[in-house]
């Protein structure tokens, strides 16, 4: 029997930024007003700039 873990993990971004070194998992957040919930979403960063974290 084959287990797999629930839930999300962090993204891996040790490969999403091409040849640019290093490249860091980073947490964008949103604005928004106090009665939402903002969402919260990670990107890949090298150098200033962001790339998409690659999907599984």
């Amino acid at each position: 029997m084959e287990v797999y873990p629930s839930g999300s993990s962090l993204p891996d971004c040790s490969h999403a930024c091409g040849p640019c070194f290093p490249c860091k998992r980073v947490m964008v957040s949103f604005k928004c007003s106090m009665a939402e919930s903002c969402p919260i979403v990670y990107r890949c960063m090298c150098k200033g700039k962001y790339y998409h974290v690659p999907s599984n």
